[in-house]
Parts: C-alpha cells; structure tokens; sequence
C-alpha cells in the first residue's frame, strides 16, 4: 500500500499551540461552529467490545427532546485532534438543540485539575458529563461514585475499559498501533529495521494500548523496537525526547507514535542530518500529519475520524437521556493514510474547518 516519496526535509507547519483559561469565570465563545448543511451519517462502526466485528452504519437523533445541559471535560485543547473533537461536539449540540459546557485541563499532566473540573460540571447542574479521561484509573473513582447516582456519564474518545460509564466512544488504540504498524512492516518488508516509539503519556491508557499495537505489527515482522519513550504530547517534551532518541542510537530507521512527536520530528531529523534516512510514521492524524504526507515529510498516518467522534459522543448522550440509547460502546475504524490516498478522504471527518475557534459554550 505505501510508496512514498523521498522525504523532503522540510520543516511542517507548526502545529498552534492555544492557552485556554479553566476556571469557570474564563469560559467564553471564541467562535461559533460553521451550520452543518450536510448530514454526516451514515457512519460505519464498529460496536461492542474492540474486535468484535459487529459493524453498523451509525445514524444519530433527528433532535433532542429538549434543551438538555451537558457539560464536556477534554484532557487539553493544544492541537488540531482535540479541535476536531471539540468542532464535533459542538456542532452536534447545535444540531440538536441541546446546550454544551466545555471545560479542558491543560495537559495530560493536569488530573487533579480534570478532577475538579468533573466536581464543577456537577455544581453547574449538568444533566451529563462527556469525560475524555486524562487517566481512567485516576478518574474511576469519581465515575463509578456518580455513576451510582444516576448521573449519565459518557466516556468520550479517550478509552474507558471498566470504569462503569453509560456509555462510551472510542477507536480501539491497540488496534490504531497495530494499523500503523502493519505500514511500516510494509513500507521495511525484507530490510533490518531500527524503530523508536512515542506511545505517549504513560499512566494515560491508551498510549500502553497504542504501543502494544504497534510491537505486535513489528516484531511479528522482525522490526527492533529499541525503545518506548513515553511523555505528555506538548510540543516542548516530545521534541526533547526526540533529541535524546537521535543521540542516543546510530541508524535509526522510523521514528514511531504520536502526532507531536511526528511533527517536531521532521525538524530535528533535518538538523541530525537524517533526513534521507530516517522515516516518521504517526498512529493517528493531526492536520500537521496530513501535510507532512502531502509533501512526503511524513511516510504515514492513521486517522479515526475525531470529528465524528464528537458528535457520536453528544449522540451517545442524548440518547441515553432519552432513553433511547441502541449502543452503549461504540468504536469508530481506523483507518491508514498514504500518499497514494490522501487525495480521495473525506478529511471533514477528520478535522475542524480553517475557520473554527476553540468554543466552550453552546447555549
């Protein structure tokens, strides 16, 4: 499936970096969402637990009964996925009627903070909570306490295993690592292969999963993982450990894992001098992932359509307020980005137009 272009050594487009107040008082609408003029569904999914293959074509309610509140807790809005996130939810909220508080932590780093915030989505009276958990086992105990009460909580995009949610979206991170890896198995069939891999922040759950993934493609193919670097997905810690992979090793062939890492990465192989050598593969999609493969800085990625997950998510919550829930665990399929297809995806799936602003009210 892959054939690449010979990477280029250009420096991709930094990614923007926005600083967003927490506390309730800073709340404010930095733009509205652009109307929806066409309907996004049907959507294929797949449901039940990761792999078992029961796909369905997702359709959400026409509207919500009434002006339901829900309130939404992000780990971070510092990147085009968490953007895209948000841009889902909020134009579902829109489309449906309902009214949506956006609240984010600030990093992964930031638990005690999604902490608080949870309590601050209870305060505000909020009929649900969308949890995208910064840890699932930091936060169980809060679910699980709320869950008891009655309280509809539905975890979004970041996975929920055991914690006892209503309701849950997420794509299977083992099998996006696994996605990701199987193009670079691909890509070094036949050659000795030296891979780094930045799973991302240890502790998160998914960045276990993804990596897991990942060495089940590459070492059932003969790749050498020399190392899983973990850390937050700020641009600042995973050039660092970037740098340290680069003097570390000699002849490093790919460089393995998350978007930020992928994007700092392109520059800091240039400077190395590595750019004929070194190849760069992301297990998920940012809109700095889409133009390093346009222009051939990126060898590959993989998207799970974050757009879409907002929305489902919203779905998923109304729904269950009405009683009306037909899923209660949902998993969008991922799906691999090269140069020989990235002209032909539908990429409004995937991510928020240009012209979107993080929002935090939809009232």
């Amino acid at each position: 499936m892959v054939s690449m272009q010979r990477s280029r050594g250009r420096l991709i487009r930094a990614a923007f970096s926005i600083v967003l107040a927490g506390a309730l008082g800073a709340m404010f609408t930095a733009s509205p969402a652009p109307a929806q003029d066409d309907a996004w569904w049907p959507f294929e999914v797949e449901v039940g637990k990761p792999g078992s293959e029961n796909k369905v074509a997702y359709e959400p309610l026409e509207k919500a009964s009434k002006k339901w509140h829900l309130c939404t807790l992000y780990p971070h809005l510092k990147d085009s996925w968490w953007l895209a996130i948000n841009y889902g939810q909020v134009s579902e909220a829109q489309r449906q009627g309902v009214k949506l508080t956006v609240l984010e932590a600030g990093g992964y780093t930031n638990l005690n903070k999604q902490l608080s915030q949870f309590d601050d989505c209870v305060a505000l009276g909020a009929d649900a909570i969308l949890v995208s958990v910064i840890s699932e086992a930091g936060i169980a105990n809060k679910i699980e306490e709320h869950a008891e009460k009655g309280l509809v909580l539905i975890g979004a995009s970041n996975p929920v295993h055991e914690a006892p949610v209503t309701a849950k979206i997420f794509t299977d991170q083992e099998l996006m690592g696994f996605t990701g890896g199987q193009l670079a198995v691909e890509h070094f069939k036949g050659k000795a292969t030296r891979v780094v891999q930045f799973p991302g922040p240890q502790g998160s759950g998914w960045a276990e999963d993804s990596a897991k993934g990942f060495r089940r493609a590459a070492e059932a193919a003969g790749l050498e993982i020399l190392e899983d670097k973990y850390g937050d997905t700020g641009k600042n810690v995973q050039l660092k450990l970037v740098e340290d992979a680069l003097q570390t090793y000699d002849d490093i062939d790919l460089l393995f894992g998350v978007a930020v890492m992928a994007e700092v990465a392109v520059g800091a192989i240039e400077e190395a001098g590595l750019s004929d050598k070194t190849k760069v593969i992301s297990w998920y999609s940012n809109q700095g992932m889409i133009d390093g493969v346009k222009n051939g800085d990126i060898m590959a990625t993989v998207t799970q359509s974050p757009v879409t997950h907002g929305r489902i998510a919203i779905d998923l919550a109304v729904r269950a307020l009405e009683q009306k829930l037909e899923h209660n665990e949902v998993h969008p399929i991922p799906f691999p980005i090269t140069v020989d297809n990235i002209e032909s995806i539908d990429l409004t799936k995937s991510f928020a137009p240009a012209d979107f602003s993080p929002t935090f009210k939809v009232d």
